[in-house]
């Protein structure tokens, strides 16, 4: 029998009708050997009345935090109870095919050197305007192109992928978002938890050491959607400028890890100053826009500024320079 896979699903405030079809998807994937753990912090909503049903199947749990851990600590609390050969996230907005594990653990079990498997996917709206104005404001679409472009179906070195990636500056987040990629149960052991401190770019963030850990897979076929809606997350974050600067953040680490080879470690130097410009420009069109900077913004970038003052200076220089045009 194929590996078994543990499911995690992290809620908060979820639409019930969203988080059932979340849950629906699941329930009809062609690769059966899975347990379930929906992983509630605290939502003010009656999450588990709206999944009751589900509950009769014994591979479907649901647990709920007594305080609210925030969305890392969320998804630290899920990971900590997987048991699988194998982990995937799905979000509670989130819909997979059916397809979509029994492809990505046939990947893994052909590949033992695989860590992570990403596969591509649909973006889709509720049908509201805000959703349909952010999904084009945000530029999905380009995204989804780059993808294409970037990334080839089947097995690639993790490294020599993250090299690449990298020099793009980390951008866009080519594996993508948790709910369509699979992470072998040993590399997850050896990589370790989510960071608490990045509100938007911990996914990213994790991706980068899976990558020093283990190859990665790309399967081109869409494989669900990730849907977009006003309440969720990567929309909030958006209106409130968090994790303005994870993606540096990210960068910074790359730089400074010991376990970073030196040639990557050279390469992240290189995207550094870049990526801080960039940084500095979105941070100037928000408040000409009038919006948020993002609370904890400056306090956590503010020691990578002044540990490369070199870097940083160059950064600002060319933000000026840019903004100049």
């Amino acid at each position: 029998m194929p590996g078994s896979v543990s499911i995690l699903i992290p809620t908060y405030q979820p639409n019930t009708a969203f988080l059932r079809e979340a849950v629906q998807s699941v329930l009809a994937q062609t690769h059966t050997n899975w347990q379930l753990l929906i992983h509630d912090d605290a939502s003010d909503v009656d999450v588990m009345d709206g999944i009751a049903p589900f509950l009769l199947d014994p591979r479907i749990r649901a647990e709920r935090n007594i305080i609210r851990l925030g969305i890392g600590g969320n998804w630290n609390a899920c990971l900590q109870q997987a048991s699988g050969d194998y982990v995937a996230f799905l979000f509670q907005d989130d819909v997979w095919h059916p397809e979509y594990l029994k492809e990505a653990v046939a990947a893994l079990e052909r590949e033992p050197r695989v860590g992570l498997v990403a596969s591509f996917h649909a973006y889709q709206t509720d049908g509201s305007a805000e959703a349909a104005t952010f999904l084009k404001t945000a530029g999905f679409d380009a995204v989804q192109e780059t993808r294409r472009h970037a990334m080839q179906p089947g097995q690639c070195d993790g490294r020599v992928f993250l090299k690449m990636w990298t020099g793009r500056g980390l951008h866009p987040n080519l594996i993508g978002e948790p709910s369509f990629v699979v992470l072998r149960k040993s590399v997850v052991d050896k990589v370790g938890f989510f960071r608490e401190d990045m509100p938007q770019g911990l996914d990213l963030e994790y991706w980068t050491r899976a990558l020093l850990a283990s190859d990665l897979f790309t399967i081109t076929r869409e494989s669900g959607f990730f849907r977009v809606h006003p309440s969720a997350a990567s929309m909030q974050n958006d209106q409130t400028g968090a994790g303005l600067t994870d993606r540096l953040r990210c960068i910074e680490s790359l730089m400074s890890a010991s376990t970073t080879p030196r040639d990557l470690k050279d390469i992240a130097r290189q995207t550094f100053s870049f990526q801080l410009s960039m940084m500095f420009r979105k941070a100037r069109k928000r408040r000409e826009e009038g919006k948020s900077m993002g609370k904890g913004n400056a306090r956590s970038v503010l020691p990578i500024l002044l540990h490369h003052p070199l870097l940083t200076l160059q950064s600002l220089v060319m933000s000026g320079q840019k903004n100049q045009e």
